[in-house]
């Protein structure tokens, strides 16, 4: 029985822990992972307003930076203020994609478009997460205050990849 309680007491110190670190890691993970969308986002716009002739998807890249430079000093802040580092560039598979994004010419408007899709909807995924169930006030009210935006961001993706489905590279203008 002696060797019973203490197998669980052991086994209770070392869930704690556990726990413990989770959590720093989960608030690591959130801040890591939404710069790193972030930067993504931004470079490949950027990419975008120089190979991209559509109005509308030059309009979105334009929109995605100014989104950037407005989220991402705060996400710097909330390293700072909890300790964490925050990436400064982009990750190699971010960096893959630009690759990818700038070897493209006929086909980049899609490509861009749905890699921007695939991200905005991880990016939410990731927000909403953290909005519900972060443990930290400051993450969990800057998820919470960026999920509108966010959820916006994608939205247009979604309207953009439909406008570009009917033939690649031709894009129906929401413009009059």
């Amino acid at each position: 029985m002696k060797t019973l309680a203490t197998t669980c007491l052991a086994a209770l110190l070392l869930s704690l822990q556990t726990v413990t670190l989770c959590y720093a890691v989960t608030l690591n993970a959130f801040v890591e992972e939404a710069a790193e969308q972030s930067l993504f986002q931004n470079d490949s716009a950027r990419i975008a307003l120089e190979k991209s002739a559509l109005p509308d998807v030059r309009d979105f890249a334009r929109q995605m930076i100014a989104d950037h430079d407005r989220v991402y000093p705060q996400l710097q802040k909330l390293g700072q203020a909890l300790r964490m580092d925050v990436p400064a560039q982009p990750s190699v598979a971010s960096k893959a994609k630009r690759l990818r994004l700038e070897s493209r010419d006929e086909s980049f408007d899609r490509v861009y478009i749905d890699s921007q899709a695939q991200t905005l909807e991880r990016k939410l995924m990731l927000f909403k997460k953290e909005a519900m169930s972060s443990e930290n006030p400051q993450l969990k009210a800057f998820a919470s205050a960026e999920l509108p935006g966010i959820e916006k961001q994608a939205q247009k993706a979604k309207d953009l990849q439909e406008q570009l489905k009917p033939s690649a590279g031709a894009l129906k203008s929401t413009r009059p």
